[in-house]
């Protein structure tokens, strides 16, 4: 199986203050030992960054890429499917965020790893990085 790192499972693997911090660092460590097949996208990549300047601070955004590079998770990318998949999650009333990542997880048939249960509500397959 293949999954989609969730912007929130990344952000507290960088955030150790985080409650989901340990939990994230699981995740990653099976990632990094190739027990799972994780994949990120430029949108997750983008929440992420706009997060991680305003809670933490420009510098630590600027090392979002190495640290992800350094998963040698793939980076997805986002094509037409994905924006049209997008556009139906957002008449459902989901966020923007989550409406491309529920999206491309659909495109690329791939099982979200996050916390967020909007997900399951849409019928998008997910994964609790606390059942790790």
């Amino acid at each position: 199986m293949e999954y989609l790192v969730d912007a929130d499972v990344l952000y507290a693997y960088m955030n150790p203050p985080d409650w989901l911090h340990n939990h994230a660092v699981k995740v990653v460590e099976k990632i990094k030992k190739g027990e799972l097949k994780a994949k990120v996208s430029p949108i997750i990549i983008l929440e992420l960054a706009i997060v991680i300047k305003r809670d933490l601070s420009e510098e630590a955004m600027l090392r979002i890429y190495e640290k992800i590079k350094d998963l040698k998770v793939e980076i997805l990318s986002v094509n037409e499917k994905t924006v049209e998949e997008a556009f139906k999650y957002l008449k459902k009333n989901m966020g923007i965020f989550d409406a491309y990542h529920a999206a491309t997880a659909k495109t690329y048939n791939l099982t979200i790893i996050g916390t967020d249960q909007k997900y399951d509500k849409v019928g998008v397959k997910r994964l609790d990085p606390r059942q790790l």
